[in-house]
């Protein structure tokens, strides 16, 4: 069988398998939302929901490690060189761990000294306790970063469906762990934390463990396989997608920070919750577009570009196909947040518009991206992004203090599409020259 057709299969099979089990995700996030909303006030809501957005930062001191792994390890698999994946895995690992156990410790140290309630502008009251939050989730998503890198393993060998399954079967468990405490327990930030953030953190440890036990011996990790010399390798190209990352973190996932500090946590609330109703699109169209990164990598190394402008053209197809869907979501969607949430919040017309529009654009700009991070065209989207950088944050703030939540989603929407003008060119100069 062609390896052309090999690859299109295998891929089919992910977005289906993917589809099976992200559905499962995005019910269980869509019923997370009533259940924690009631469990706690509109304002802790919006908190914790900032608090765990800007925990997640630090995601990008990873320096692309796992990024790079999922590139690199794809070509040493396409090349049958199991001893290289081997020795690619356990570097990988040992250089998280080298990274962030003494990142949690520094964090763990540091974040009590931070004043938390006038950055997140809310009341004093809450300053003990937000400090034992933060330390909390601080330390899970340190171990998280960790023990992640055995999704970056499964896209290698595009398994990209099996590689999303540890998050739904722990955020399944934590919604059945809420619900419990809903009925027994008085309203608990700290509670909901350790429901929403551990959980989670041990059925992905346990998923490390029987995968390399089972389907992926060959290249399961070890302490005698570690080759310092590798780092450079993973590096070369995970710094790329580091600078990548951090854009992505300081931009796309600042919003709710942003939010709280030019409005209040309530608009952080009402934000996310148009975003989480809308970005059921975005999920759709990522389940979609994840099996191709590995399978981009794998026709790229194979130079079979027939294949690859095949694919592009049908996903363009199926891009267009989404913003029709999003529209119609637009449309129906105070009937859904009626039934979704209730009447206690009301969420403004206008947030719901300026978050499709953003999501139109970001959606077709995270189309080009993946596709360009499955080639390994970085340099593009580093110069990029370091353009957007500089242009968000004065633009946001501005917009923030005068528009206030829908100020910052249209600085977002601004940036993102500068990014899908000039990765566009950039993908096209690649597939079509």
């Amino acid at each position: 069988m062609p390896s052309g057709t090999t690859r299109t299969i295998t891929a089919k099979k992910n977005i289906l398998y993917s589809f099976m089990i992200k559905g499962v995700s995005i019910i269980v996030q869509l019923l997370l939302v009533p259940l924690t909303l009631n469990y706690l006030s509109d304002e802790l809501y919006g908190v914790w929901i900032t608090l765990s957005s800007i925990i997640l930062w630090i995601g990008f001191f990873d320096i692309g490690i796992t990024l790079g792994l999922k590139n690199r390890l794809a070509e040493a698999i396409a090349c049958s060189d199991f001893t290289l994946g081997k020795q690619l895995v356990s570097t990988s690992y040992a250089t998280l761990t080298a990274i962030f156990i003494p990142l949690c410790i520094i964090g763990e140290l540091l974040i009590p000294h931070v004043k938390w309630c006038q950055i997140l502008n809310i009341s004093a009251q809450y300053s003990t306790d937000i400090t034992k939050v933060i330390q909390v989730i601080f330390a899970c998503v340190c171990m998280q970063m960790i023990f992640n890198a055995i999704s970056s393993v499964l896209s290698a060998y595009q398994k990209v469906a099996l590689s999303s399954i540890f998050l739904p079967i722990g955020n399944l468990i934590s919604l059945i762990v809420i619900y419990i405490l809903t009925k027994c327990t008085e309203p608990s930030l700290m509670n909901l934390v350790l429901s929403i953030s551990y959980i989670p953190l041990i059925v992905l440890i346990f998923g490390n463990i029987i995968c390399y036990k089972k389907h992926m011996k060959e290249v399961r990790p070890s302490i005698a396989s570690v080759r310092i010399k590798l780092i450079k390798k993973l590096f070369s190209i995970g710094l790329g997608f580091f600078f990548l990352s951090l854009q992505y973190i300081l931009i796309f996932q600042s919003t709710n920070f942003l939010i709280s500090y030019t409005s209040s946590p309530i608009y952080v609330t009402q934000y996310n919750i148009a975003y989480r109703y809308l970005s059921i699109t975005l999920m759709i169209f990522g389940i979609i577009l994840s099996p191709f990164w590995p399978a981009f990598t794998d026709a790229y190394v194979k130079r079979d570009f027939v294949w690859m402008r095949q694919v592009y053209e049908k996903l363009i197809k199926l891009y267009f196909i989404g913003v029709i869907g999003l529209i119609i979501m637009v449309i129906i969607a105070p009937i859904i947040f009626k039934i979704w949430i209730g009447n206690e919040i009301k969420i403004p017309v206008t947030m719901t518009i300026s978050v499709a529009f953003f999501l139109i654009i970001y959606n077709w700009s995270t189309l080009q991206s993946n596709l360009l991070n499955g080639i390994g065209v970085i340099r593009v989207q580093v110069i990029i992004s370091i353009i957007g950088l500089t242009i968000f944050a004065p633009l946001a703030l501005t917009l923030g203090h005068k528009y206030h939540a829908i100020g910052i989603v249209n600085a977002m929407t601004f940036v993102a599409a500068i990014y899908s003008i000039v990765n566009t060119l950039a993908l096209r100069k690649v597939l079509y020259s």
